[in-house]
C-alpha cells in the first residue's frame, strides 16, 4: 500500500544555493520520494514521500551523510 505523505524537516547548517542542491540530490535520490521543496529561508525542507519506502529516518540519515543535522519540524 502506497502511503504518500509530507514530511517537514528543519536542517541545519544550510547557507547558500549549493546546500540547497547538495539536499535536494541527497533526498531525491531515495526510493520513494516524489518532490523535494528546499526553504533555504526558513531553513526547512518539505519532502513528499511513500512512507513504506522512505520513511523519516531514512530521510534524516540521507541528509546525514550528506553532511546535514536535521529534524522533524516542530507542529504550527
Amino acid at each position: 500500500m502506497n502511503t504518500h505523505h509530507e514530511t517537514i524537516l528543519d536542517v541545519l547548517g544550510m547557507s547558500c544555493q549549493s546546500c540547497v542542491r547538495h539536499i535536494h540530490a541527497a533526498l531525491g535520490e531515495l526510493d520513494g520520494v516524489t518532490e523535494v521543496e528546499v526553504r533555504l529561508s526558513e531553513g526547512e525542507v518539505l519532502v513528499r514521500h511513500d512512507q513504506d519506502r522512505a520513511t523519516v529516518n531514512h530521510l534524516i540519515a540521507a541528509l546525514r551523510e550528506a553532511g546535514y543535522e536535521s529534524s522533524l519540524a516542530a507542529a504550527a
